[in-house]
């Protein structure tokens, strides 16, 4: 029997929309200066990195990084450390939210940059096409790149909107709607997907998944019952897929 990581389908699809780096981003909207440059956002008393922009994870930076360790690293490749702006990033999430908003009537704030959308009563519509015009209102109203991904259940959409910021067939429109791939596309792509990817398996549960040899989304997908309550279910991940 399986786990149940693919329940089925829900009434209505889910897209979560977030924003690409949000706090270096932000700062970018403002001082185009640092476009292209590794970027980094630091913690409230400037100790640690809590914020990188793409150029700066290429540099190898780790999130929450102490900054006296990366300090010449950024200097030697014209680098910025930037002290944080709560009061910049709270108003540029506000902004974003009431953006996303416009698109479906039902919304959930998760984060400071992120949201899910469901879409209720939208079968008619290209979902697709919907998340390119948001991606597209949203960088030219507001300036921000944000990453919209579709699927079934929220847990789905959040795997989706990993492949639109992170994979090769999706980074470059931002848009990844698992709902038109098809399953043996899936299949790859959760090939590729680590275990702790999947929203709600962190650190402590991805060691015991990995420790059962479930190291990608697709071993997860494949686990049955009998092998999981034969471990130490104690400690085993208990949520929601939806």
């Amino acid at each position: 029997m399986a786990v149940g990581f693919f329940p089925p389908p829900a009434q209505a699809p889910f897209a979560l929309v977030d924003a690409n780096n949000f706090y270096v981003s932000c700062e970018r909207v403002f001082d185009y200066r640092l476009r292209d440059r590794p970027v980094v956002v630091l913690s409230n008393n400037d100790g640690c990195c809590v914020a990188r922009s793409e150029e700066a994870k290429a540099l190898g930076i780790r999130m929450g990084q102490p900054f006296f360790e990366v300090r010449d690293l950024l200097a030697e490749n014209r680098g910025v450390a930037l002290s944080s702006n709560y009061t910049l990033y709270a108003d540029m999430s506000r902004r974003l939210m009431t953006i996303i908003g416009q698109f479906s009537p039902e919304q959930e704030i998760y984060s400071i940059d992120e949201s899910f959308r469901r879409f209720a009563g939208f079968g008619h519509w290209d979902l697709t096409q919907q998340g390119r015009e948001l991606r597209a209102r949203v960088l030219k109203w507001i300036g921000l790149p944000v990453g919209v991904g579709i699927g079934a259940t929220k847990t789905l959409a959040k795997l989706a909107n990993r492949l639109a910021k992170k994979h090769a067939d999706f980074r470059a429109e931002g848009v990844c709607n698992l709902l038109e791939v098809s399953a043996e596309r899936q299949a790859g792509y959760f090939a590729a997907l680590a275990v702790e990817d999947v929203w709600g398996i962190g650190r402590q549960w991805s060691a015991l998944l990995n420790k059962l040899g479930l190291k990608t989304v697709a071993d997860l997908q494949r686990a049955d019952s009998p092998r999981c309550n034969a471990s130490s279910t104690s400690s085993w991940p208990r949520r929601s897929w939806n």
